[in-house]
């Protein structure tokens, strides 16, 4: 079915479309023996026939003809509103040509000299783009293999695309990625993430005009001007205005969040992440429970660190290999094939069996490459300099077989034990405009940027920790913070942070999450032991009783940390942060006191992802070097 619809696609659009389009776009298609130019720019047609027929801009690099031949090449695409189609952003581009990959960046519509409305992750963006790939996959320089790469904004985009199958596509390799619209960026637990949603929307109405630091203009480019022209509805789907009118999850969220048909995805994918992204978060690791299947074939790479992983030095190198396998269809030079067989004798008769390498064939290294665990886990990234992690582990699947929920019980005196609590309560005071456990980093709005160091005053947070850890405990996967909580308002926001609190009295950052108390109730369906997962339907919502306990649950986004032996784990509750940040929160703003309950019939705990068993790879790391993992000293 998937190559019947595309089948006839071809034939109804690249047949009639194909010379008109290279006349539009100033390109001259030469013939297959002919050189081609390294560098090919212009425009390619989608939705024809269509209310929504337009152009896309594109620009296509060929690598290196002395060192990988004259062509037709594999392609990687990055296809994305930002300006691909001019400039291919964090030296992508020259990566892959030097791997013998052509190049292709590819703006999305409404964006750029991309023709037609920009409307944010709307179904159209993901047809166009498969309808794009098998437009490339007919060009002479394309071998008709293709595969989507890039993080961020091109990364997201991939698990749009490929769910519609487009047959030329061979493989994603999607990073620093989101899976729900609503609960991973814009509204964690609820909460509008203000800060975000305003500065990325706001960037987004301004590249949907810009072309280049030299316009398209300048250079005659009578196309591009006449696509921009289409862009005049733009600002009636910024996304910032749409978060506004949409305060809850809903049919809109739902159409555009990969979590909902990641299902149809066919084509091997390998996804990354960083645990502490400080732009997407890590919930796209969630994903993978909704794109895994037997017969397509998958790879996970996460580690500690920010928004820039991707292209870390212990990262790339992956990305390679999955690729040389899925879309080259060679073996990578690295790769050995080692093998333990009998060797004839010239007379016939057996040797003795014996070890050696040999050239394998290709199907031999694909067979071996993909019964390797699917899973890499980096740890303690940036702990042996740079981009650097202390040590790496592979795991069989996703969550690990290995892991198991910790449970650690509040107690009113602060404490966070395996033992059975002490019927209590803790108070802290509501306030959001005093801030919280912000990481910082990011100069925005005129303000200076907010820092780790800057502790939310006394009495405005409660924090839980436990004794010195007995041995080594390694956490990984998601976890829950789940809290009896009451308030002398009818409504209020919970920020839960984790951090380790180290053996030489420094507090490192590892992971947070958020909910609105309104906002509690859950989709039995998705939630488990470690990863709650809430409604957040305008029907759903409920205020709370003064002074009743009512059970909140708060997802931890994912994560991997490693507390050492001596070091303690820490647990602090308190309001959003509202500091501009690249996240800041639009918390309710009214005071109030909150009272976390423990013991008895209100037993609070925290529901933590242990992996059974593991250990530490390599010593304590020094304060501060974990990537996007600040530290500071802990306050007792």
């Amino acid at each position: 079915m998937r190559t019947s619809r595309w089948a006839a696609w071809r034939t109804r659009v690249i047949g009639p479309v194909l010379l008109a389009l290279l006349l539009v776009s100033g390109i001259s298609q030469l013939p297959a023996t002919a050189a081609e130019p390294r560098q090919q720019t212009g425009y390619l047609p989608v939705a024809v026939g269509t209310p929504e027929e337009t152009t896309l801009h594109y620009q296509v690099l060929l690598p290196d003809a002395e060192q990988w031949g004259p062509g037709p090449y594999p392609a990687v695409i990055d296809y994305s509103g930002y300006l691909p189609a001019i400039d291919i952003y964090d030296g992508l581009d020259t990566r892959f040509l030097e791997a013998g990959y052509a190049v292709v960046g590819l703006n999305i519509r409404g964006t750029s000299c991309s023709g037609g409305k920009f409307d944010y992750f709307e179904p159209r963006q993901a047809t166009d783009g498969a309808e794009a790939i098998e437009w490339l996959a007919t060009q002479s320089w394309s071998n008709g293999r293709l595969a989507m790469v890039g993080k961020s904004y091109p990364g997201i985009t991939q698990a749009f695309v490929a769910a519609e199958q487009p047959p030329a596509l061979r493989a994603i390799v999607p990073g620093h990625i989101f899976a729900d619209l609503y609960r991973d960026v814009p509204f964690p637990g609820g909460i509008m993430n203000a800060t975000f949603a305003g500065g990325w929307s706001a960037q987004r109405v301004y590249e949907s005009h810009v072309v280049g630091p030299t316009t398209f203009a300048e250079t005659g480019d009578e196309q591009c001007l006449r696509n921009q022209a289409e862009h005049a509805p733009n600002a009636a789907f910024n996304p910032l205005v749409r978060l506004l009118a949409e305060q809850y999850d809903g049919p809109i969220f739902r159409e555009r969040s990969p979590w909902e048909f990641a299902d149809r995805i066919d084509v091997p994918t390998f996804l990354i992440e960083s645990w502490q992204d400080e732009q997407v978060g890590s919930r796209g690791t969630h994903l993978l429970e909704r794109m895994r299947t037997d017969d397509v074939p998958w790879r996970f790479l996460a580690t500690n660190g920010d928004h820039g992983e991707y292209y870390g030095e212990q990262v790339f190198g992956h990305i390679l290999r999955f690729l040389s396998y899925h879309l080259k269809q060679e073996i990578p030079a690295d790769d050995t094939f080692t093998v333990t067989e009998p060797v004839r004798q010239p007379n016939g008769q057996p040797h003795p069996t014996r070890t050696h390498t040999r050239p394998a064939s290709f199907d031999e290294a694909l067979e071996r490459y993909q019964a390797e665990d699917p899973v890499t886990i980096n740890w303690e990234n940036g702990a042996a300099g740079g981009s650097k992690a202390a040590w790496s582990e592979t795991y069989a699947d996703w969550p690990a077989p290995e892991q198991r929920a910790w449970r650690l019980s509040l107690d009113p005196g602060g404490s966070l034990t395996e033992d059975v609590p002490r019927p209590g309560a803790v108070d802290y005071r509501y306030t959001p405009v005093l801030g919280s456990q912000e990481r910082g980093g990011e100069d925005l709005l005129g303000e200076p940027p907010a820092s780790w160091s800057d502790r939310p005053p006394d009495g405005t947070f409660a924090d839980f920790t436990t004794e010195p850890l007995t041995s080594d405990r390694v956490l990984l996967g998601s976890a829950s913070a789940d809290l009896w909580l009451s308030s002398t308002a009818p409504d209020t926001d919970l920020e839960v942070t984790l951090t380790e609190v180290r053996p030489d009295g420094k507090e490192v950052f590892v992971q947070q999450g958020w909910l609105r108390a309104s906002h509690r109730a859950e989709d039995p369906k998705w939630s488990t032991e470690l990863r709650p997962f809430q409604t957040h339907r305008l029907t759903d919502s409920a205020p709370l009783i003064v002074d009743q306990p009512e059970l909140l649950r708060v997802e931890m986004f994912p994560f991997g940390h490693t507390f050492r032996e001596d070091s303690r784990i820490r647990v602090t509750v308190a309001a959003p942060h509202l500091r501009p940040d690249l996240w800041g929160f639009a918390a309710l703003p009214a005071p109030a006191v909150n009272t976390v309950h423990t013991g008895g019939a209100y037993r609070s705990s925290v529901a933590l992802p242990l992996l059974e068993g593991e250990t530490a790879g390599a010593p304590l790391p020094e304060c501060g070097s974990l990537r996007n993992q600040p530290c500071r000293p802990a306050r007792f």
